[in-house]
């Protein structure tokens, strides 16, 4: 008996031995590349699988769309993004619509996304800002043009006739139609361009618009 145990107690070491020897468990690629420091994208990636929840058609794919693209009211920022995307998205549907040469166009939502439509007060409205900024923008250019980028001041416009003068965007019928087409009267249009002027002169963007764009 006492020879059976030790038989026994001999074979439950050397299987503990065979155990403890056995090496450890090796994590496979996956894992290893699951747990790399880039193994996930940083921020918003559109492309990615970083979608949240499943599109199907019981679920509510609407939602699950704007959360994706951090366009729900979920979201903290969701305000701040949707505004920048409307001022640039509206601005640029107006400069195609009016066929605004592409470099004006750039100047003009350059100028939409650096104001703080706020200060705006009841005139803050997207359209109305974006129609009288684009009408700035262009007026500017082209005086620019005719004066050939001498300052008016040192150019004698005396013997100009009046109809060699460049006409002003605002009075072209496209322009003048969109106005009508949003409820922007004339009154409005006055006031928003002197805010607009305002504001764009606070923020310094006139002196930064005599630069070369880049």
């Amino acid at each position: 008996m006492t020879r059976e145990r030790v038989q026994a107690n001999e074979q439950t070491s050397e299987t503990d031995q065979e155990i403890d020897e056995k090496p450890e468990m090796v994590p496979s690629a996956q894992q290893l590349r699951d747990h790399q420091p880039d193994a996930y994208t940083t921020g918003y990636d559109p492309f990615g699988e970083t979608r949240v929840g499943i599109g199907t058609a019981n679920g509510n794919i609407e939602r699950l769309v704007r959360l994706n693209e951090g366009r729900h009211h979920s979201d903290g920022d969701h305000s701040a993004r949707e505004a920048a995307r409307d001022k640039k998205r509206i601005t640029e549907s107006f400069c195609s619509t009016l066929d605004v040469p592409s470099y004006q166009k750039r100047r003009a939502v350059s100028a939409m996304s650096q104001m703080n439509l706020d200060r705006f007060g009841q005139q803050k409205q997207i359209e109305k800002v974006a129609l009288c900024t684009i009408g700035i923008v262009v007026d500017r250019e082209r005086r620019r043009y005719f004066l050939q980028g001498n300052d008016p001041t040192e150019v004698d416009l005396s013997k100009v006739d009046q109809q060699e003068f460049p006409k002003r965007f605002s009075q072209e019928k496209d322009f003048q139609d969109l106005c009508t087409q949003y409820g922007v009267s004339g009154d409005d249009h006055y006031s928003v361009t002197q805010l607009v002027k305002a504001e764009l002169k606070r923020i310094g963007y006139f002196d930064r618009e005599n630069q070369p764009l880049r």
